[in-house]
């Protein structure tokens, strides 16, 4: 129905996550005096905690099999949706492929909350809370895991929050002397995972066109551009370069189209400039890369004073942008493009 098979392993790998953080827990045992009497690692199991509550009363006749104390248990206990934070579904993820040509994509993905119980079980008051300040100082109230969640991704990584929700303490001893008694800490937590779909693959774009068009009139185009990697044969691995591309190297070529452009017109400029435009020459825009020829200049004089300067051109490549510098080829003037028309 969903096309080939996959596997992820996401919940195998949540449950290797979590169950991680805990594996390294200790209880120190102290004398009298403070003196450390011993340090005990804290075995930690997958499975639930009836299962081992079960076990240290059946196991009550033959001691060198009890299970020791304290002790952790964890497990999943649910598993839901988590539409907070469910993305758009055009979102798509892509990765370097072994073919240079294409790129590893993964269509669609879908985060969810994984519920996990942890369960500290102790025979004593001290064992239980030395546990569990190990525990809490370090989710405020989550801690977030990195992990690598697409076998082969080298370089994808996910960020995992872990909430603690919740700490509950029970002690139900209630029974004669025989029975052991347990201290159990339960500690709610909620995993934030994302479910991903099948791997697939796709081209690498390496030429884009784009097209400027007049917003009230839709027919009417402004500026065609087209943006190309030369050679179409270059790998993402390799160098970008504003020269000539050599071996490993790549560079990005743009070609402009200007439709329709204002070949010729009038320039306004400020009343102050750097040198004198000559008629004649050619003019190029900074930021536009538009050249033109000037046919004229004229200082606009009011009052006795110069309060603008105009340029009458022509032979325009294309548009211009106001507040680029202009700079002439053969006088070396420039200066700051107000508007033109």
């Amino acid at each position: 129905m969903f096309g080939s098979h996959f596997y992820h392993a996401t919940v195998r790998k949540s449950v290797a996550v979590f169950g991680t953080l805990f594996n390294n827990i200790t209880v120190i045992r102290k004398d009298g005096s403070g003196g450390i009497l011993n340090q005990v690692k804290v075995p930690l199991a997958y499975g639930p905690k009836q299962k081992f509550l079960a076990r240290l009363n059946e196991d009550l006749d033959n001691q060198s099999l009890a299970l020791k104390m304290p002790r952790m248990a964890f497990e999943i206990t649910s598993l839901d949706i988590d539409l907070n934070q469910k993305q758009n579904k055009r979102n798509k993820i892509t990765n370097a492929s072994t073919d240079t040509t294409k790129r590893d994509k993964i269509d669609f993905q879908v985060p969810y909350n994984i519920g996990m119980e942890l369960t500290i079980m102790a025979k004593n008051q001290d064992d239980g809370l030395q546990i569990l300040e190990q525990i809490i100082p370090f989710f405020q109230p989550d801690y977030t895991v990195s992990i690598k969640p697409i076998d082969g991704w080298t370089t994808f990584t996910q960020d995992v929050p872990i909430v603690l929700n919740s700490v509950t303490f029970n002690d139900d001893y209630e029974s004669d002397f025989i029975t052991r008694r347990v201290l159990t800490y339960t500690l709610g937590f909620t995993m934030k995972m994302t479910f991903y779909s099948s791997k697939g693959s796709q081209g690498v774009i390496k030429e884009i066109d784009i097209d400027y068009i007049n917003q009230a009139n839709t027919t009417q185009e402004f500026q065609s551009s087209t943006y190309k990697i030369d050679p179409s044969t270059a790998v993402e691995s390799d160098t970008l370069v504003t020269g000539t591309p050599g071996s490993g190297q790549y560079r990005i070529v743009t070609t402009t189209d200007f439709i329709n452009h204002p070949e010729s017109g009038t320039i306004n400029l400020p009343a102050s400039i750097s040198g004198t435009f000559s008629v004649g020459e050619i003019v190029t825009g900074s930021s536009s890369g538009t050249t033109f020829k000037v046919g004229t200049f004229t200082p606009i004089v009011e009052g006795g004073n110069v309060v603008r300067n105009t340029i009458g051109f022509n032979s325009a490549t294309g548009y211009l942008h106001p507040g680029e510098t202009l700079t002439g080829a053969t006088s070396n003037a420039s200066t700051t493009l107000t508007s033109y028309a």
